[in-house]
């Protein structure tokens, strides 16, 4: 196209030229050639604008093709994640977090995948006094104030099914434990096992939180008998539906300690029935334990903590409903025992407002007989004496409560364990509410007294003799207590409870019913007297 261009300027010049007349040819020629060399270089400059124009087109044209196949991938990416959207559950409209903390009485740390952890703890501040009977002298009784508990721990879960939970206590002075274990729930069977520290599928209130638990102290055959934690392992099996739940546990006769010359051992097994009826929440239970005593040592005692014996001696004692005091007004005295057993039923019904709740237990005792041999590492301590039952003995303790909540709350219960929980409160004071408030009635009876004990005999394991204690030592051993209990209890939250018991305490018989009543005629077995404790308490958990 330039080449063209040029030719046709040049065509022009020359005939523009030739038309001239000849002597003005001359004069103009040099003129014409400065034009034409003008026009060549504008025309030059044209081309280069061309070109440049050109270079820049196919640039533009290539952005284009780029940017068109952007658009076409572009497309087809959202035409995909539509497709995996369609495929996918609904999601909320703000995602998850991977780790979520929430509020639960304390912070609680969950992921995704299954783990999670919450701290944990309690404090239990109690205050009381318990009136001293008739002529008894003693320093263990009157005002008195102690931190019953001061919990602190956590728990969570792991993935697969695990969960874990550690307390420890530091009431008293030292530390303690509660709960110390490791639990699996199987995610396809109704199968729970536990393994660690915890209650030996004792009694519904025993192994109830005593959170949870309306009055301040358990019932006193809990005491008496020794219901408590130990070392163990425990297979549940529960319906689908929570009616149901049967359980197993083997137990070391023993809690958390450093004990190695503890040999006992405890079976326990634990079956409840928890159907919704009659407009509310029935509950019957029924446990069994066997419990065998740890072995002599040489004439020492184990030093383990929470054992149902000192070795292969066997006592049964109980406060008068406060543990303000560790005068016992019932104690069968420690006699010689390899064994016991003991099966407990149980039973409530939860409705709005109002719960019923009871519970008994009968306690026998392998004792040893009379005339019976020990020696080296089966000696008994006490210089290898101990008393002996004539047969073996049988002691038994229950207990019935009945409670209203005033504000309309009902009692909490939790199904598939069987067992108290946390009652939620209508109205609590953060919300400007006035909490709740519990009227509650307690009778606890407790029988210690068995004449096959008190017509047993002090056996010299050494040398297989017998003699027998003075009449008034004898008939001091066991002894019964019925206590008339009143509780009061306000919730201002969830988590804050006070407590205030009430309760009448009358005993018959038992070790101190001589330096009680000491004018008295009658056989110290049937001496009776009365007691007033007063308690209170301020509980904080979470």
């Amino acid at each position: 196209m330039s080449r063209f261009l040029r030719t046709s300027a040049i065509a022009i010049a020359c005939a523009s030229g030739w038309a001239l007349p000849a002597h003005a040819q001359n004069a103009d020629l040099k003129a014409v050639q400065q034009q034409i060399a003008a026009l060549q270089a504008q025309m030059d400059g044209m081309q280069k604008q061309i070109t440049t124009l050109q270079e820049r087109l196919g640039e533009a044209n290539a952005r284009a093709a780029s940017a068109e196949a952007r658009a076409v991938n572009a497309e087809g990416q959202a035409a995909a994640a539509s497709a995996a959207l369609a495929k996918a559950p609904a999601a909320t409209a703000t995602a998850k977090p991977a780790t979520e903390i929430t509020w639960d009485g304390a912070p609680k740390l969950a992921s995704k995948d299954g783990w999670s952890f919450k701290p944990r703890g309690r404090l239990h501040f109690d205050a009381g006094t318990i009136s001293t009977p008739g002529a008894l002298l003693s320093t263990n009784l009157g005002t008195r104030t102690r931190v019953r508990r001061a919990r602190l721990g956590f728990e969570g879960t792991v993935p697969g099914g695990f969960g874990y939970k550690a307390e420890a206590d530091f009431a008293n002075g030292s530390v303690g434990f509660g709960d110390v274990l490791v639990s699996y729930a199987s995610p396809k069977l109704p199968l729970a096992v536990r393994v660690g520290n915890f209650e030996t599928l004792n009694s519904m209130e025993q192994i109830s939180s005593s959170n949870f638990n309306t009055f301040i102290e358990r019932s006193t055959f809990n005491d008496a008998f020794i219901n408590a934690r130990r070392l163990g392992i425990a297979t549940a099996i529960k319906s689908r539906n929570d009616d149901l739940r049967a359980e197993l546990g083997l137990f070391a006769a023993h809690a958390i300690d450093s004990s190695l010359d503890n040999n006992g051992w405890i079976g326990a097994a634990r079956l409840v029935y928890a159907p919704k009826a009659l407009g509310g929440q029935l509950h019957l239970g029924a446990s069994f334990q066997y419990r065998d005593f740890a072995s002599n040592i040489a004439g020492g005692t184990s030093s383990g903590t929470g054992m149902p014996s000192t070795n292969q001696l066997a006592r049964y004692r109980a406060r008068p409903t406060s543990q303000l005091t560790d005068i016992r007004f019932v104690d069968t005295g420690s006699f010689a025992a390899s064994s016991d057993h003991i099966l407990g039923i149980e039973a409530a019904a939860v409705f709005k407002g109002l719960y019923f709740a009871g519970e008994a237990q009968w306690l026998k005792a392998k004792g040893y007989a009379a005339g019976s041999l020990a020696s080296g590492n089966d000696a008994f301590s006490g210089s290898n004496t101990a008393v002996t039952p004539t047969a073996d003995p049988g002691f038994f303790g229950a207990y019935g409560e009945v409670g209203y909540f005033l504000t309309g709350e009902t009692r909490g219960y939790k199904r598939g364990d069987g067992t108290w929980a946390r009652t939620k409160v209508l109205n609590p004071v953060t919300k400007g509410g006035s909490g709740a408030f519990q009227l509650a009635l307690r009778y606890d009876y407790l029988d210690l007294d068995d004449d096959r004990l008190i017509n047993g005999l002090t056996n010299n394991f050494t040398s297989g003799t017998t003699s027998l204690a003075a009449v008034t030592s004898r008939l001091g051993r066991g002894g019964t207590q019925s206590s008339y209990l009143l509780g009061l209890n306000w919730y201002p939250m969830d988590y804050v409870r006070f407590m205030v018991n009430y309760g009448r305490v009358e005993v018959t018989g038992g070790p101190l019913a001589g330096q009680v009543l000491p004018l008295s005629t009658l056989p110290v077995d049937q001496r009776k007297y009365g007691l007033d404790v007063l308690q209170t308490r301020l509980q904080i958990d979470f």
